[in-house]
């Protein structure tokens, strides 16, 4: 195979195309990072809101359950903190923090103070100012950092697992249809180089034609060369003794054309007391498989003289079908009598 062909029919990369499984994996982490931060958004979003819902609830809670002030006048700051403490204690979330100060008077000490401290973020911290039983107090609600944190975490860490999950589904999927590639393109390159193959044995089959016909050719002027100039007819005979081919010198023998005697037995050419001798002579060589002579005359075309020839006879046998046929030379015996 030249160079060119081999440029054509190289074999290919054991991963061909793997910056498409690449681009396509990259493609989707990032896809998936920008989702994943967009979801986190939204799921703190909601948090925000349900904590807005939240504290207003606690607002609501807190002044319809209020008692009336004309009933409980002036109660003692700690049965108002009792109160407060049973009226929240079932009903406060566990991610909230709750605080109420009172505005009438300046201490620093809260009317209630349930998970204020600690965990709790203040500066997400939603304030209120309520005035229940004639009073005016100020409710402060805190939010853990996993009341908005976690949903965003939540919803990020989903995102990233699903986009993770079909990333690499992708790339694999990818990658096999890169392997049936590989193992096409090498299936192609065989097939290309069997191609090639049979080109060239086409190519070399048609010069190897061609010098045998030109061979042939040679053989077959050489013979006719040979023919004409040893100056014999050349005959061929059926199986049967009928003349098959005959060359033009039987013209310049017999006086007869070769399409005259085709088709004709060649005892018709032979004398009636000759016939016997040239019958033994065709079974002999049929049984021996040697060329055989025999000296007789040929009827000319007028019919009345006689032209004395040499014939010398060979079977032709094929291992198939057996006899074949007979090939026949006749030279003028110029010594004979007429």
């Amino acid at each position: 195979m030249d160079s060119s062909d081999s440029a054509r029919f190289r074999k290919p990369v054991l991963w061909p195309g793997l910056w498409i499984p690449l681009l396509l994996v990259t493609t989707g982490l990032l896809a998936t990072g920008i989702t994943a931060n967009i979801e986190a958004k939204r799921a703190m979003a909601l948090a925000e809101t349900r904590y807005y819902a939240q504290h207003q609830a606690l607002v609501n809670h807190l002044l319809a359950n209020a008692p009336d002030p004309t009933a409980t006048p002036n109660e003692p700051a700690t049965a108002t903190a009792a109160w407060l403490e049973s009226l929240f204690a079932n009903t406060l979330p566990d991610s909230l923090g709750l605080r109420i100060d009172t505005l009438e008077r300046h201490t620093k000490m809260p009317l209630l103070e349930i998970r204020a401290n600690g965990s709790m973020d203040p500066t997400r911290a939603l304030r209120t100012e309520v005035s229940p039983m004639n009073q005016n107090w100020m409710l402060t609600t805190l939010p853990s950092p996993t009341l908005l944190e976690q949903a965003a975490r939540a919803s990020r860490q989903t995102v990233w697992i699903s986009g993770i999950a079909l990333c690499t589904l992708a790339g694999l999927l990818t990658l096999l249809l890169n392997r049936r590639l590989y193992w096409q393109a090498l299936r192609i390159g065989e097939l290309g180089q069997r191609e090639t193959g049979a080109d060239r044995q086409v190519t070399n089959l048609q010069v190897e034609k061609s010098i045998l016909r030109q061979a042939l050719n040679d053989s077959e002027q050489r013979s006719r060369d040979l023919v004409a100039l040893s100056g014999a007819v050349i005959w061929e005979l059926d199986e049967n003794g009928r003349i098959g081919f005959v060359s033009p010198q039987i013209a310049g023998l017999l006086d007869r054309a070769p399409a005259d005697l085709t088709g004709l037995p060649f005892e018709d050419l032979v004398p009636q007391a000759f016939q016997d001798n040239f019958r033994r002579t065709l079974a002999a060589s049929r049984s021996d498989s040697s060329v055989e002579r025999i000296d007789l005359p040929l009827v000319h075309r007028d019919r009345e003289h006689q032209v004395p020839v040499i014939l010398r006879v060979r079977a032709l046998k094929d291992p198939i079908r057996g006899l074949t046929g007979f090939r026949i030379s006749a030279l003028h015996h110029v010594g004979a009598a007429h």
